[in-house]
């Protein structure tokens, strides 16, 4: 199997064709990585059970830890990735999709409502990642990044109160774990997420149209211009449907931040570190 969209999550993915079939196998030989994994599979199964509008999910049909030893058996979809959907989509494709993910994400509102979390809930997450960030050997320690972090935890814990939908969200919906077909979309690669709201998903779906990150991870050649007047298009119209939506306004800037704070935390490569620095950055001085 050829990987187009580089990663940091250390799992091995290969496809496997059994008879006439193919299957995704997802594999690890960690004890960590295996219990996410086991978690993983049991959520994009339990996703299955979910109908909603333009979007299906692939069955998990066997997953099986021993020790630090983990496998999940995944149903292959023949489908294309993001960027080569991108490539290739008119105006109008475009248009359903955006229209696709918002009913996405007002269908996981209808089952989430509004509470109030515990402050602690993020603030615990901040300090995590702060000290895997200050500990990343990959990562410079200068003015710059000590001014991120200053401002990063005076904005999370500044807010006295997150008031948002709690219930269901995929975790990790970025461009990268949407599989397009003729026909529908198909959502992979689900996860836990430290608060489990449809805010989290809008913030991960940012991440990539308002951020461009999966593009950052992309190994293969692409317009850039093309892909970025379509993720403009897209993060415009994402951003102006949930303005609607207090929690929205309220916790939108500050969640990115963290979101793209625990993406740097296991930065490698100087280029992705100074990206991500610059898109933080820029998310902590927007008026």
């Amino acid at each position: 199997m050829e990987l187009i969209v580089k990663g940091h999550s250390g799992y091995q993915i290969d496809i496997v064709r059994e008879g006439n079939d193919l299957y995704v196998y997802k594999r690890c030989s960690d004890a960590d990585k295996a219990t996410r994994l086991m978690r993983q599979a049991a959520k994009q199964e339990q996703a299955t059970t979910h109908r909603h509008t333009g979007f299906q999910t692939p069955h998990i049909l066997a997953a099986e830890q021993n020790g630090d030893n983990a496998s999940i058996k995944m149903e292959y979809i023949y489908s294309r990735n993001f960027m080569e959907y991108f490539e290739s989509a008119g105006f109008e494709q475009i248009d359903y999709f955006i229209h696709t993910l918002i009913r996405y994400i007002e269908e996981e509102l209808a089952l989430s409502p509004l509470q109030t979390i515990d402050t602690r809930i993020v603030t615990d997450k901040f300090s995590s990642v702060e000290k895997t960030v200050n500990t990343n050997p990959h990562i410079r320690k200068d003015e710059r990044l000590a001014n991120i972090m200053e401002k990063s935890k005076r904005l999370l814990t500044g807010i006295n109160e997150w008031k948002m939908p709690i219930g269901i969200c995929h975790g990790d919906l970025t461009f990268s774990n949407i599989l397009f077909t003729a026909n529908t979309y198909y959502l992979i690669d689900f996860l836990d997420s430290f608060i489990e709201s449809p805010l989290l998903d809008i913030v991960k779906l940012r991440q990539d149209s308002a951020h461009i990150w999966s593009a950052k991870l992309y190994t293969k050649p692409y317009d850039p211009i093309r892909l970025g007047i379509i993720c403009q298009k897209i993060d415009s119209e994402l951003d102006t449907y949930f303005q609607r939506y207090d929690w929205y306004k309220g916790y939108y800037r500050p969640l990115q931040v963290l979101n793209l704070l625990r993406v740097l935390q296991y930065a490698k490569e100087d280029a992705i570190i100074d990206d991500l620095e610059t898109e933080i950055s820029k998310l902590l001085y927007a008026i």
